[in-house]
Parts: C-alpha cells; structure tokens; sequence
C-alpha cells in the first residue's frame, strides 16, 4: 500500500528553512540641504540581516544627493544616490546590511547660495 504525504508550503519552508519577510519599517525623512554636504543624525537600527535601504523623494526643485552613513563614523558610508527634480520614483540606498546596524542619512544639493527643504519616505528592513 502506498502513502501519499500532503506537506504544506508552510511546512516545507520550514523544513528548508525560509524565513519570513522582514518587518518593513517607514519613516516620513525631511531636511534642508545646501551646496555642501549635511549630515542628519536620527539613527535609524536595521534588525534583520540582508536588509535594504529605500528612499522615495517628494517632488522638489532640485537636485539632491543622498547616502546612508554609519552612525558616529562618516567615514563608513554608502555611494550618493541622485535624485533628479523630475523624478518620483523610489531607489535603492543601500543593500545587504547587517543585522544591528545603525544607519543616518546626508544629503547635498547642487543649489548655488542659501537652503532648499526637500522630504520624502524612507524604508528599511526590506528584502527583495
């Protein structure tokens, strides 16, 4: 007599080992930026490993630069990400984070003289 075994997809992610996804975790981000670079420290903690950073900027009217940097040290950070006037859409930062990791963000304009504000939304603890 044969036995057929009915496993669920849960089950056998289990057994192989799949984790869930990562808790994603959003904040609304907003700051001036001049022609040279500004640093903003509200540290944000990644809490699963393999992690990705993803920035979505408001329609502005100019041209920004941003990056991750670690917390306390600018010397580790990520590569300036553009954000052209005219775009919307939403870019990866930073990718493959280690679980624990604090993380901040700086930004730079091409701006002449004076400030402009710019605002958006930030998201971490994101796999793809």
């Amino acid at each position: 007599m044969k036995r057929r075994i009915i496993v669920t997809a849960a089950a056998m992610a289990a057994v192989i080992g799949f984790a869930g996804p990562a808790q994603a975790a959003t904040a609304s981000v907003q700051g001036s930026v001049t022609s040279s670079t500004t640093y903003y420290t509200t540290a944000r903690t990644i809490t699963t490993g393999g992690t990705n950073i993803y920035l979505k900027v408001n329609p502005r009217t100019v041209d920004i630069k941003v990056f991750w940097y670690k917390c306390g040290d600018r010397s580790v950070r990520g590569t300036a990400v553009n954000f052209w006037s005219h775009e919307s859409g939403r870019k990866l930062i930073g990718s493959n984070f280690v679980s624990g990791t604090n993380f901040c963000l700086a930004a730079s304009g091409d701006i002449g003289q004076g400030s402009r504000t710019w605002s958006g939304k930030l998201d971490w603890n994101v796999r793809s």
